[in-house]
């Protein structure tokens, strides 16, 4: 029997999550302001296209091995406000597996009723996924244990729809859609080694009152996987003359998040910090996510 220290022991049980299909994708809590992290179909929805730089660490302190997830996003609205091309490079970590990849987004926009219209997204994602066995140290000799790298290169796909105007949108997403063999199964084990289909609905209004200045946002997020049950946020945002703005939350696995941010000319600094206070929050401390936006057009 493998006798694992601390450290080794998350990386277990990291791994035994990802057989048990619990969710593989990034964590983020700012996909409010880059909602093509979820939905392709949001790429090239306002004419202030923009380029977005994100980074968020998970969990400080539960582990020596940082978790966290960096990605470098841009999308673009040509042709008459009916096409929007998008771009996200990432790279997320979670202990002895990382993911890197580059994913290349589409939509196709097209009025439907009254002021709403309708964006169809797709994107390519090829990604390379590894998995680090020299992170694990047992007590004794194990011959499931080899101490490799175990590194491929691996495709898949995204669809989501998007109904919107100025006051209202709701969409929905598929993501992972080929459900594509991360790894070769090892040994005798042989167990599908995939990304499973993930669900995203994700829905909200906006208002902006003129004479003060202020608006408030208020938006959810259900999230599914045919292994477990919904995951849902509740997030609000109040706007002050455009400029700055105060955010909070609230997510179902006993998590509270609070953000701000402000806009200067082009630019945007969003920080947010999330803190659990459930079990997980007596081992660690909260996570925090950091963005950077640079508008290509003014707003």
């Amino acid at each position: 029997m493998i006798q694992l220290n601390n450290k080794n022991f998350l990386i277990v049980c990291l791994l035994l999550s990802f057989q048990l299909f619990s969710q593989q994708l990034p964590l983020h809590s700012q996909y409010i302001y880059n909602p093509m992290v979820i939905n392709p179909a949001f790429c090239g929805v306002t004419e202030s296209s923009s380029v977005i730089l994100m980074n968020r660490t998970q969990w400080q302190g539960f582990t020596d091995d940082k978790i966290g997830t960096t990605s470098l996003s841009a999308d673009y609205l040509l042709n008459k406000q009916k096409h929007g091309l998008g771009s996200m490079l990432y790279s997320d970590r979670t202990g002895a597996i990382s993911l890197n990849g580059l994913d290349f987004m589409y939509s196709f926009k097209f009025p439907v009723f009254l002021d709403y219209n309708l964006s169809l997204g797709i994107s390519a994602n090829i990604y390379q996924y590894i998995f680090d066995e020299t992170m694990f140290e047992p007590a004794s000799y194990d011959p499931i244990v080899s101490g490799e790298i175990h590194k491929k290169i691996n495709f898949d796909s995204n669809f989501g729809f998007l109904l919107y105007d100025d006051f209202l949108f709701f969409g929905a997403s598929v993501v992972n859609m080929v459900q594509s063999n991360v790894l070769d199964s090892q040994g005798n084990i042989n167990l599908p080694n995939q990304l499973i289909r993930n669900y995203y609905f994700f829905g909200g209004y906006s208002i902006f009152n003129e004479a003060s200045k202020i608006g408030f946002e208020q938006n959810f997020l259900l999230k599914k996987t045919p292994f477990t049950d919904f995951q849902y946020d509740i997030n609000i945002k109040t706007v002050f003359n455009d400029i700055f703005w105060l955010g909070a939350g609230y997510r179902n696995n006993n998590e509270i998040v609070g953000l701000f941010g402000f806009k200067y000319n082009r630019f945007s600094i969003i920080y947010s910090l999330d803190y659990n206070y459930g079990d997980i929050g007596s081992y660690s401390g909260p996570s925090h996510e950091f963005s950077l936006i640079f508008y290509l057009k003014k707003g």
